[in-house]
């Protein structure tokens, strides 16, 4: 029997995402500093068999909804503890998901073609394969905010069967607001007014929209409503003021001007924003089409609106504009292979994938010479990298002058995927030394014995990879006094605080100190200290007393940093 179009397709999808997404998911460490703080809340209400409250380092972790928390528990099961892989795996699967779902839900505006290059494209973009590998909120909260806005659009539109949209829309709404908090209901939101009153059809099934935002709010409101039984309404009120509307309002950390994104979105979101102005072209009879096309750009505008009015601004909070960009990129293709689309939408794609051939070509040639200046020991696998990427550039633009753009498109797509798998298998790895901080952390282990004090100092409050990977907790001395009245105890006690604040600190330390150890992750320095000098079997040397007196050191960050 003939297998259907578009079920070979979607197989083909997850060929694709199966092939960049898994494999080797532990071939790196976790990363400072957002992988192992997620990995740690999963680890300790594992521990703990808490599914309600997430701690990291003992605390209370009021930062993120517990959503990812719980995938990393469920998939860690099997093995029992929660592993890169298993940390990595919930990330893995809403990113494919995600890939299916634009698939899925972009075919009857686009038919199976365009909805599959649209998808494809989405797959190899270059922060969504990097999001799909690790270990953060953002994926998840993209899968549902992507969910949510395409079904929501089918109930307004009375798309049959109502009913199951109504509950697949609620459900992805408490999918998105579990994970990362309000902004997943608000987003989705915000998109769909926008659309209804430049639609002015604003009261259009209206009841059905609020229904499924109700049906949406009972499992967040159940779950919080629990979570304040069990630890006070105080840690509520942490979440939802200050790590939502204060992070938003006032930016205690990622603090950038209203423009970051506008500078930063288009290098970012790359392939997808050098095919937006062809779509910007796009002249489409069928009155349906059209109005997918609108709504895909009032939901990229809304989103970069939205985002540029936090004073909080990170690259990933850009990661929901993604779909509707490939989405759109995948209009043009499919308007390109009929042979139907103008001369300026054609002159326009041609133009966007001859600025990606040369900008993958450029990237192939920068890797030797930035491995060389900061990381020798990347020189072999950068060649390779290079090769492929110089490879599938020249090739692309040779179909370039051919004007065959579809080709061309391909071409860039299997030298995404060639350049991804490259780094996967060999570059990551092969830089795994320099970022990771399990080597500082197996000298930690060695140099500290179980059950003695070890605590941290000026350290951001949940810069936890020490703490995953030493498999132990590390409590956190608040400002000088509290780390000079650690020092000055009459057993011997550990100490880890950065390179930096430890040289400030100096000889003005009213406490011994003595340097066990120096290590670190990535550019970050810090120093294992004691306040007992170091036995013969791992020399080391005292604290500086010939610096000049520093002033007090700061207490420790608050804020997470991711």
């Amino acid at each position: 029997m003939k297998v259907p179009t578009s079920r070979l397709l979607a197989l083909l999808l997850l060929a694709l995402a199966g092939t960049l997404y898994f494999i080797r998911l532990s071939g790196t460490d976790l990363k400072e500093p957002n992988e192992p703080i997620s990995a740690q809340a999963a680890r300790e209400m594992m521990q703990r068999g808490d599914w309600v409250l997430p701690t990291v380092n003992g605390e209370p972790y009021p930062d993120k909804p517990p959503l990812l928390f719980w995938g990393i528990r469920l998939a860690s099961l099997g093995s029992g503890e929660v592993t890169e892989t298993t940390a990595r795996l919930p990330s893995a699967i809403a990113a494919t998901a995600l890939v299916l779902a634009v698939f899925l839900l972009g075919r009857r505006a686009l038919g199976a073609r365009g909805a599959f290059l649209a998808a494809a494209t989405l797959a190899v973009s270059n922060l969504f394969v990097e999001q799909a590998r690790y270990v953060q909120h953002d994926m998840l909260l993209c899968l549902g905010v992507t969910v949510a806005t395409l079904v929501l659009f089918r109930l307004k539109d009375g798309d049959a069967p109502s009913g199951a949209w109504l509950l697949l829309s609620a459900s992805a709404l408490a999918f998105a607001t579990l994970d990362k908090g309000p902004v997943g209901l608000v987003l989705p939101a915000l998109i769909l007014a926008v659309a209804a009153i430049v639609e002015r059809t604003f009261f259009r099934r209206l009841g059905h929209l609020l229904g499924a935002g109700f049906l949406g709010m009972i499992p967040i409101l159940l779950y919080y409503f629990i979570l304040a039984r069990h630890s006070g309404p105080g840690l509520l009120e942490t979440f939802l003021f200050r790590h939502n509307l204060e992070r938003f309002a006032s930016g205690f950390d990622h603090a950038q001007p209203w423009w970051y994104f506008l500078v930063h979105a288009p290098v970012d979101l790359l392939p997808c924003t050098l095919l937006l102005p062809a779509a910007a072209c796009l002249r489409s009879q069928d009155p349906e089409r059209r109005r997918f096309h609108r709504r895909l750009w009032i939901w990229i505008l809304v989103t970069l609106i939205f985002f540029s009015f936090s004073a909080s601004k990170r690259p990933v909070y850009m990661l929901p504009a993604l779909p509707p960009m490939a989405l759109l990129c995948g209009a043009v293709l499919e308007r390109l292979a009929r042979g139907k689309a103008a001369n300026r939408v054609r002159r326009l794609t041609a133009a966007g994938e001859g600025t990606a051939m040369a900008a993958l070509g450029l990237a192939g040639l920068a890797a030797p010479v930035l491995a060389w200046r900061r990381a020798p020991a990347l020189l072999p696998a950068s060649y390779f990298m290079a090769g492929l990427a110089l490879a599938g550039a020249a090739l692309g633009l040779t179909l370039l002058f051919r004007r065959d753009v579809s080709a061309s498109h391909h071409c860039l797509l299997a030298s995404l995927v060639a350049v991804w798998l490259s780094a996967i298998v060999w570059v990551l790895p092969a830089a795994n030394s320099i970022l990771s901080p399990r080597i500082f952390s197996e000298t930690i282990a060695r140099k500290v014995p179980a059950g003695e004090p070890l605590q941290t100092f000026g350290l951001y409050r949940f810069r936890c990879g020490y703490i995953f990977y030493t498999r132990r907790l590390m409590p956190r001395l608040r400002d000088r006094e509290a780390l000079e009245a650690y020092l000055r105890s009459d057993r011997r006690v550990f100490c880890i605080l950065s390179r930096e604040k430890f040289n400030r600190l100096g000889g003005s330390l009213a406490a011994p100190a003595y340097v066990l150890a120096e290590g670190g992750a990535g550019s970050r320095k810090d120093v294992l200290i004691s306040n007992r000098p170091p036995g013969p079997e791992s020399p080391s040397r005292p604290a500086p007393l010939d610096r000049a007196p520093a002033s007090p050191g700061p207490a420790a960050r608050t804020g997470t940093g991711t």
